[in-house]
């Protein structure tokens, strides 16, 4: 018995304690920690090693996707600190709704214990001290142990899936709102995305932002795939011509396939 009571406490010391982000003065706990291996965030053609420290546990999906990241951050669903590990150092980011302008920077060599190896980090993300950025204060530590995850890459889309693709309730929902967006159909924009989004779209600002958007939305779009799974949907898309490629996940809300959100590259 004493052995076993030993072995426990033993156990529940080394579990370590979660983490936490500082901002301002308030404390966000970073109990959930992930290691992927995507394209770096500002060179898609080159890969990166990231941690992700967050508030909220994520999908095996949304973990390794760059683009649900950021999603899930401006919405204000996570908050989170970002750490690439290069050979040189290390970059990190702040990923917060709660920040009025975009938190990152570098430093080298790497200033945090941690042993990188082809599927694992573990080690220890601390800062010396709380520093300041613009007016905003910071601070942020958490311990690191995570298996180094990548994104699986589905295989490209066939004729079949393509005419599977036409009668998917998903793939219609998205190009009704693709309608709406080249018209400039405010009243149809707020039906056809997201409950958050929508109030973005009901302001002031409006005509300007769909301006905007229009001006970078792919044209001629067609949808290559459409894989539907309860109420979660991605579609695959491409668009001026088949020159630029796109993801688009939709969510059945309310009874209505909603766009989500939805990501663009070049072929």
């Amino acid at each position: 018995m004493k052995r076993l009571l030993l072995a426990t406490a033993c156990l529940t010391s080394a579990i370590a304690a979660p983490g936490k982000l500082v901002l301002d003065g308030k404390t966000y706990e970073l109990s959930h920690v992930y290691a992927r291996r995507s394209p770096d965030v500002f060179d898609s053609k080159k890969m990166g090693t990231y941690i992700l420290a967050t508030d909220t546990a994520l999908s095996p999906a949304d973990r390794v996707d760059n683009d649900a990241i950021r999603e899930l951050s401006w919405s204000g669903k996570m908050n989170a600190v970002e750490i690439e590990v290069t050979d040189g150092g290390i970059s990190w980011r702040i990923l917060s709704n709660q920040v009025k302008m975009s938190m990152s920077g570098s430093r080298s060599p790497n200033p945090f214990a941690l042993a990188v190896t082809a599927n694992r980090i573990r080690g220890m993300v601390k800062m010396e001290a709380p520093d300041k950025l613009g007016d905003t204060t910071f601070y942020y530590e958490f311990p690191v142990d995570a298996v180094i995850e990548k994104k699986v890459e589905a295989p490209a889309p066939t004729a079949a899936d393509k005419v599977a693709a036409q009668s998917a309730a998903s793939a219609k929902a998205y190009l009704v709102y693709l309608v709406a967006l080249m018209k400039g159909d405010k009243a149809g924009l707020m039906k056809a995305v997201d409950p958050e989004k929508a109030k973005m779209i009901d302001t002031p600002e409006f005509p300007e932002m769909v301006k905007f958007i229009q001006s970078v939305q792919p044209k001629n779009v067609t949808v290559l795939r459409a894989t539907e799974s309860g109420d979660k949907s991605e579609l695959t898309v491409s668009g001026n011509g088949g020159s630029e490629m796109g993801t688009v996940k939709m969510e059945k809300i309310g009874g209505a396939w909603l766009v989500m959100r939805e990501s663009w590259k070049n072929r």
